[in-house]
């Protein structure tokens, strides 16, 4: 199975798949002018500057969006997803991680703009938006609304669930000795009472979780890179070396590092699936230049600033061709002894859990979407039951089936908003 899923995960995730990521981005970046180097002072002050406002007490504020977007990315993505892309791809991949983010930062503000100018409420008074309605409204095509859906729902439980229970319990065994079978029962317990509460619960438990988590992750990177510090230069010598090699270095090369770059990139920070899209349409009186601008700040801070200590972290400290995934990640840590071992396994556990609850939300509409609202029961519980399933299977097949769904989301998502992307406007 194994053998089977990375030959599918090797076609979808091949040279046109890359080059329409690149196409997309490169071509928002120039439609707006390099908005994301030249209207960044804009986008901070729009975004954190605006950090404590409420809209009102019925939808989530834009904090609690942000948070609950950031918590969806931060943790698997930038811990355990940069671990896997250095061993798949070599220290290459961090700079075409770098390359793919920057680029990123207009798709992301692209596809939340046509969010919010698509949104609309449904039958049953709750906001529809996001990929959903840009493509059935934008394009006025239902049918690929519909397997956008399809696919989106695969992606949720590939990588917004199986990936994140696995690394909770993978993070909890390497670093408290903790059976997967004793996490599974209690992940899916806890899983069971946020997803009950429905966005507002998941936003404000992300508003608490996120930020305090985020300081001690850079506290502890900070100490692995500083303890380490003479390695720093040849690491950064390194990246741009094999970033360019087409002479594979320990099955290495130019092409698993683009490749992995950017699939573990988009992992990371989502830009492009149009998962975003769906929190972020929930807030209520807002333009969608500044719901972009907040879409923007998520990938920033995802990937080109939190993903790049993980990964100097690893390649300054640790051997990285010799361990996979959340083992990778603790075993760099643990170079500055029980607190980094102890702590980075917790900070795993805690951020893979904020991932596991807000990636439920997409899942939850897109399941509304295709089959109504009488369904998203059913759906809470199926997804409880697969949060189970998660901490108890290999990683290794996880992720790669992850992989094979975010690529198939993508699809629709990238054609939807290249063919809308005359109606989105910039600062």
């Amino acid at each position: 199975m194994q053998g089977f899923l990375e030959s599918v995960n090797s076609v979808i995730w091949g040279l046109p798949m890359l080059i329409f990521f690149l196409f997309t981005a490169l071509r928002f970046t120039f439609k707006s002018r390099f908005f994301q180097i030249r209207g960044f002072s804009e986008m901070l002050k729009s975004t954190l500057g605006t950090i404590l406002k409420k809209n009102n007490e019925d939808g989530v504020s834009q904090f609690g969006a942000f948070c609950s977007v950031l918590g969806a990315c931060i943790g698997t993505g930038n811990i355990v997803g940069v671990a896997t892309a250095i061993y798949s791809g070599g220290p290459g991949t961090v700079f075409w991680m770098w390359v793919s983010a920057i680029l990123s930062m207009m798709t992301a503000y692209s596809e939340n703009y046509l969010g919010i100018k698509y949104k609309r409420k449904d039958k049953y008074g709750n906001i529809s938006g996001g990929a959903f309605s840009y493509i059935e409204n934008g394009l006025k095509m239902k049918g690929l609304a519909k397997i956008y859906s399809f696919f989106c729902i695969g992606s949720v439980i590939g990588m917004g669930n199986l990936t994140q229970s696995n690394s909770i319990s993978q993070s909890l065994k390497a670093g408290f000795n903790v059976p997967e079978i004793v996490t599974a029962i209690i992940v899916t317990l806890l899983v069971f009472i946020i997803i009950k509460g429905g966005i507002k619960r998941i936003a404000d438990f992300g508003t608490i979780v996120v930020p305090l988590m985020t300081t001690f992750y850079l506290i502890i990177s900070l100490w692995v890179i500083f303890k380490h510090r003479e390695a720093i230069i040849p690491c950064f010598i390194n990246i741009f070396k094999e970033a360019f090699s087409f002479k594979a270095v320990n099955g290495y090369g130019i092409y698993k590092a683009v490749r992995f770059g950017i699939s573990r990139g988009v992992f990371s920070n989502e830009a492009g699936l149009g998962s975003s899209t769906i929190l972020h349409s929930q807030v209520e009186n807002v333009s969608g230049e500044k719901q972009g601008m907040w879409a923007m700040l998520e990938v920033f801070i995802d990937t080109v600033f939190l993903c790049t200590f993980t990964a100097i972290a690893i390649l300054v400290s640790t051997d990285y061709t010799a361990l996979f995934g959340a083992e990778l990640s603790i075993k760099a840590y643990s170079t500055i002894g029980t607190i980094g071992e102890k702590g980075i396994a917790l900070l795993t556990t805690v951020f893979a859990f904020t991932s596991l609850t807000s990636c439920s939300f997409y899942g939850e509409k897109g399941v509304e979407y295709l089959f109504g609202k009488k369904h998203v029961g059913l759906y809470k519980f199926l997804y409880g039951v697969f949060s189970f399933i998660g901490c108890i299977n290999p990683p290794k097949i996880i992720w790669t089936f992850a992989d094979i769904c975010n690529g198939l989301m993508a699809v629709p998502n990238l054609f939807a908003i290249n063919v809308l992307g005359k109606e989105i406007e910039y600062k």
